[in-house]
């Protein structure tokens, strides 16, 4: 079967057939505040304040000092900080929430798989939110405006499929960024996870160590055998050893000069509502935990099923449930 790197606008057909009844079209900035407002799950009682939650009878408090970061990962190359026509700014094709335990420095990352089928907003004509519809979880952030309201979108999507957890910031960047993250660090050392991958690099053998160098780094990232059904879900475990090898790598630096240089670098292709204080506080975070290993990377489970024309993965609410309580909540 033919191999091949999924191209920059996946399932572009599925915005298409979307749209026959909703256009998405660039939000008003007046309407900013109720692109943000998070409509909230039935199989959880969340009151007034957010930071409580009631779930199969039990009740919970949000733990101040553990804050949820939504990282992006945009299958596009244009600068993210020109507004897009809907449909134009790519879609979240790597999607992870971190949980940042500001107490201890200690980080946990939930992966939700691209095909994740969740609520996402609508609009009308004029941009306002008019509920939301069963979709593919990447594509909140392609019926945005490829920056802000994009990634506003995607805060209120991955809440709503959380029962109401409350995102508290975002980082989105491009495929454009993969280059320059990757060679800041002099290049990143990942064992090859699963067989196929060699037909984009004869290097990439399963159970081999590679180091990834320029473009290897997006080659290894975001191959997938799309002949094969749920290869998206099969990707991940590339993205994991990923994350594992490049925290690895990153120990090595000391101080806050790595992760300047980096931001600087990816600027034009990176989209954040974070401080840069926060944002260095982070990554010292990164760089000092040494108890960050494959342990602390939870991929959602569930159920895979395949339609006619595309995969899509039901969430097992459950045991999502249950892993981000015990991240994010503690019992009253």
């Amino acid at each position: 079967m033919r191999t091949h790197i999924k191209k920059k606008i996946i399932g572009f057909f599925v915005l298409l057939i979307l749209a026959v009844s909703v256009i998405a079209v660039n939000i008003w900035q007046k309407n900013k505040d109720s692109v943000i407002a998070t409509s909230l799950s039935k199989k959880a009682d969340i009151s007034v304040d957010t930071n409580l939650l009631s779930y199969n009878g039990e009740n919970y408090r949000r733990k101040s000092y553990v804050k949820a970061i939504l990282v992006l990962g945009i299958d596009s190359t244009v600068d993210m900080h020109y507004i897009q026509d809907a449909g134009s700014g790519g879609q979240a094709d790597s999607i992870g929430l971190i949980a940042w335990d500001t107490n201890s420095d200690k980080l946990n990352i939930v992966i939700i798989p691209r095909d994740t089928m969740a609520d996402i907003p609508v609009t009308d004509l004029n941009g306002n939110i008019m509920g939301s519809t069963l979709q593919h979880i990447t594509l909140a952030f392609a019926f945005g405006d490829g920056n802000e309201i994009s990634s506003d979108f995607m805060k209120e999507s991955v809440s709503k499929l959380f029962d109401g957890l409350n995102i508290d910031n975002y980082f989105a960047m491009n495929t454009s960024a993969i280059e320059k993250i990757n060679d800041a660090v002099g290049g990143v050392d990942v064992v090859i996870p699963y067989d196929g991958m060699q037909s984009i690099d004869k290097s990439f053998i399963k159970g081999d160590t590679v180091t990834l160098k320029g473009n290897m780094a997006e080659k290894f990232l975001r191959f997938r055998d799309t002949s094969k059904d749920f290869s998206a879900m099969e990707r991940i475990e590339a993205h994991k050893e990923y994350l594992r090898a490049y925290q690895q790598k990153l120990k090595q630096f000391k101080g806050d000069s790595i992760i300047v240089d980096i931001l600087n670098d990816i600027e034009p292709y990176s989209y954040t509502d974070m401080q840069k204080d926060i944002i260095l506080k982070l990554g010292a975070c990164a760089i000092s935990d040494d108890d960050f290993n494959e342990e602390k990377i939870y991929v959602l489970e569930g159920e895979n099923k395949k339609t006619e024309l595309y995969d899509e993965f039901y969430v097992d609410h459950d045991k999502a449930m249950n892993k981000i309580i015990d991240l994010f909540y503690t019992k009253e």
